[in-house]
């Protein structure tokens, strides 16, 4: 049961990414970030950096493409924003001019969970935290400048 919701899950990106062109189609885990003065990236996965590093540009919002997580941001002036959960989920803000300082995610999937990775601001590449944990800081006034994620099976 628990591999039919794995595959029933996978089988829904791989749906999603039917409309994304062929180079991207090897994406499992997509997401892409808003960036202060860039506006949206093109999507990327699977670890790869969405944002910037070595620029001093803010992260504003994160979004994942993927119907098996929960996600939520803590946001300048904001605090944490509630959990949202759907195939196409946005956390942060945009047209703002807010800082995304950490984000949280976690798998809805039995067996499978999400690791994140942060770049932050006069830090730079956090380690890596597991499924749901915090990834960047809270408190400290410092912005989220990239962020990285992996799907990793438990199994």
């Amino acid at each position: 049961d628990r591999m039919r919701r794995v595959i029933a899950a996978l089988a829904a990106v791989l749906l999603l990414l039917s409309a994304v062109p062929a180079s991207a189609a090897s994406i499992t885990y997509p997401y892409t970030a808003h960036v202060q003065s860039v506006g949206w990236q093109g999507m990327v996965g699977d670890g790869a950096t969405a944002g910037t590093t070595g620029k001093g540009l803010r992260l504003e919002a994160v979004r994942f493409v993927f119907p098996g997580q929960e996600a939520r941001g803590h946001v300048q002036d904001i605090g944490w924003q509630a959990w949202q959960a759907s195939d196409s989920t946005q956390i942060g803000t945009t047209g703002r001019a807010k800082r995304l300082e950490a984000v949280q995610v976690r798998s809805t999937i039995p067996g499978v969970s999400i690791e994140c990775q942060a770049h932050v601001q006069g830090k730079g590449w956090l380690p890596r935290v597991g499924d749901g944990a915090v990834c960047g800081t809270t408190g400290k006034g410092l912005r989220l400048e990239a962020v990285r994620f992996w799907l990793v099976d438990n199994n």
